[in-house]
Formats: C-alpha cells, sequence, structure tokens
C-alpha cells in the first residue's frame, strides 16, 4: 500500500522524539545472513560502505510513491548500504517529501546516526547514509494527519530484526488515511502475516486520527523477529465476516448506518456479518468500517471504508463491501491485494524460499520488488501476474 498523502497533510511541523526506558530482555533473534551486523563504526562499517557506495533510486518508476523511499530506509538500516533517491513520489499529485515522510526519514537517520542531505517538506531529492545503530524504545509525533502506519512499516523490521529484547513504539498522527493501512487492517492482517512468518508484534490506538487534525495514536510493542519462510498457494472457503464500525465526534446512527449497509450487502451474496459498534477517543472527526473477511487456512483479509466531507455512510461501507466481495470472487488466491507487496520486505530478507498467490498484482507489488533487488543482489523475485482463473504468484528464492 501506498499513501497519497501530500493532499492530506499539512507541511512544516516539527516532531517530537521521546525514548522510552528498555523492556525486560528476551530471546535473541534470528539473524538474517544477508543483513549488516550492528557494529561500531570503524573502517568497512556501514557509514564507510553508505559513503563510497550508494545505491541509486528513481522515484518516479512504477507506483511512484512513498513506498520506494520506505522500503529504501528500511533496507538502508538492516544491510548499512547507503542510497540515492531522485523524483520522490514523482506521481503524486504534491510530489516529494510530505511531513510522514520526513517523519520517517527523521526517525531511521536518529536511529542510525545517518549523514541526510535533502531531509524536507517538499524535497524531491535524498542521500541517506547509515552508521551501525542500537535498537531502542521511540516516541514519534508525525504533527499531522499523515499516515502513522506508513511510518510502522519503515521502522518495524530495522527494529525487530536486529532487538533481543522487546522495543516501544508510539506514533501519533492519523490512524485512519485514505490510501494506507487502516488501524483495523493494521491488527486483523498485517500483524498476522507478521506472526505467521516469525515477527510477532502487539498494536493498540489509545486514540484514532482523522484527517484534517490527526492526534491519533498507534502504539506497538515490537518482539525480536525469527523468520520463516512462507508457502501460501491456496485460500480455504470462507469461515465468517466480522468488522468494525466506528465515529469519533459523530452522531452515532452513522456508525449504525455503516453497519446495517455493510450486513445488508453481503447477506444479499448469502454473507453473514457481525460488525460491531465502537466509539473513537478523537480530537477530530471521523468515521471509518473494517469487515475483516476470516478464511479457513488463511491470514483474514482486511477492507476498509473512510469516511469524507459530504460523503453517506452507505457510500463508507459500500467501498468496504466492494473491496471484500472483489476478493472473494477471486479464484483461490492465499493474499488480498494489500498485503501482497506488504509481506515481499519481511520474506525478503528471510532464508530459503517463499511462494504466495495473490488476487491481483499491483503496481505497488511490482514496484517494491525492485527496489527490494536493488538492495538484495542474491535474492531472486518473481511476480507473475494473474491470467483468466490463474491468480497472480510471487516467488522468493
Amino acid at each position: 500500500m501506498s499513501v497519497e498523502d501530500g493532499r492530506r497533510v499539512q507541511a512544516g511541523v516539527r516532531k517530537r522524539w521521546t525514548h522510552h526506558s528498555r523492556h525486560d530482555r528476551v530471546a535473541s533473534p534470528h539473524r538474517s545472513e544477508w543483513l549488516q551486523e550492528s557494529a561500531p563504526a570503524s573502517a568497512g562499517s556501514p557509514r564507510e560502505m553508505s559513503t563510497t557506495r550508494l545505491i541509486s533510486l528513481d522515484g518516479s518508476v512504477g507506483e511512484g510513491g512513498g513506498q520506494i523511499l520506505r522500503t529504501a530506509l528500511s533496507l538502508s538500516l538492516l544491510t548499512g548500504q547507503g542510497f540515492r533517491i531522485a523524483q520522490i513520489r514523482a506521481n503524486r499529485d504534491r510530489p516529494g517529501l510530505r511531513p510522514q515522510h520526513l517523519a520517517a526519514v527523521e526517525a531511521a537517520g536518529k536511529l542510525a546516526q545517518a549523514d541526510i542531505t535533502g531531509a524536507s517538506v517538499g524535497s524531491r531529492s535524498l542521500i541517506f547514509r547509515p552508521d551501525a545503530y542500537v535498537p531502542q524504545d521511540l516516541s514519534i509525533d508525525v504533527g499531522t494527519a499523515g499516515s502513522t502506519a506508513l511510518i510502522l512499516h519503515t521502522l518495524h523490521l530495522p527494529l525487530a530484526l536486529r532487538t533481543d529484547e522487546a522495543i516501544r513504539l508510539t506514533l501519533n498522527g492519523g490512524t485512519f488515511n485514505m490510501a494506507a493501512p487502516s488501524f483495523p487492517f493494521l491488527d486483523a492482517t498485517w500483524r498476522a502475516h507478521l506472526r505467521a512468518i516469525g515477527a510477532p508484534i502487539a498494536l493498540s490506538m489509545p486514540r484514532a486520527g482523522f484527517y484534517p487534525k490527526g492526534g491519533g495514536e498507534l502504539s506497538a510493542w515490537i518482539e525480536p523477529a525469527n523468520l520463516k519462510p512462507l508457502i501460501a498457494i491456496d485460500r480455504g472457503p470462507l469461515v465468517r465476516v466480522r468488522g468494525i464500525a466506528g465515529v469519533a465526534n459523530l452522531r452515532p446512527d452513522i456508525a449504525v448506518r455503516m453497519r446495517d449497509r455493510a450486513e445488508a450487502r453481503l447477506a444479499d451474496f448469502g454473507i453473514r456479518a457481525e460488525i460491531e459498534l465502537s466509539k473513537w477517543e478523537s480530537p477530530g472527526q471521523g468515521a471509518a468500517i473494517g469487515l475483516i473477511a476470516e478464511y479457513e487456512g488463511c491470514v483474514p483479509a482486511t477492507f476498509s471504508g473512510l469516511g469524507e466531507i459530504g460523503k453517506p455512510a452507505e457510500a463508507v461501507a459500500d467501498d468496504a463491501v466492494d473491496e471484500l466481495l472483489a476478493f472473494e470472487a477471486s479464484k483461490g488466491a492465499a493474499v488480498d491485494p494489500h498485503s501482497a507487496d506488504q509481506i515481499l520486505l519481511p520474506l525478503a530478507l528471510t532464508p530459503g524460499r517463499s511462494e504466495y498467490t495473490v488476487s491481483e498484482v499491483t503496481d505497488h507489488l511490482r514496484t517494491n520488488a525492485e527496489t527490494i533487488k536493488a538492495f538484495l543482489l542474491e535474492r531472486s523475485i518473481t511476480v507473475e501476474e494473474a491470467e483468466g482463473d490463474r491468480p497472480g504468484r510471487v516467488i522468493i528464492a
């Protein structure tokens, strides 16, 4: 998932950083053979390597959004390789770094004491040279309604694959964003994928954050990762659909209308749904629905609808229902289109062969594969397009 977040956030707000106390130690994680181990800066250290060999990336290729930058930041920290990226988010309405992208850059830079050139809102080019780093608890305030989920995606693996004790990450900003993962998706689907491949994480949302005020809070407890390959070829039958319809500082009947619309439409297709109502704490106003489809032998797939000014509650529900029905109609793909590109990076860092089928091969998936291959030259990533009744397929070897 990428995010056309530039049109949704404000610029020029300073970020605030806080380090938390350490947690009790837990077992040491698996160390992937492709990762640069943390070490003090010295000859041959990540700082020296990234200074002499910069990976060049074009931010306009493929989906041309912020995903290229986020994946590059994660892999730069983990491999010690510096990179140069030009034409950042060239395919978006407001190109260049937006506040949440800058927050991700600054977080990665602070963690690794990186040398950074071009870190400012609106910048269309960036040079990032990391040093060795020690995982630590962080609190990050985007300062706008920018997506906290996308910052979490940037920092999760660099923390999980390097730590030998639990890490707490607290993010303040948007928790429900257009074209970005919503909290219900993170909690029900992304977290389940991570658990299945050996990267447990716990999440909570003490406050919801909606455009334009933001002010939401996403808290993550990141455990040391012990990554293992994934083989997910077939999807079993639909077991049940559950969900949540919630509002923040809006009339409760809006949530009721979203729930009733979703349940009625799904019933027309013989699908019974159980959707809870919620009233979220938030400094702003907003409405959202998340539908979680549980299949036999597969990670649940979550589909969301997000309210906007002037958008009827029924239309918000329709957005989620339409995506769920499209996935249900696909021919047995094990992974939904939103998760397909998000699980690619951890699996590329996992020794051994992984393979999974996808209901749709998106530009985000193709672009993420190319970005990963720029850093991990030893890994083979094959993306096979869907054709007829045959789903798409991703093979990592």
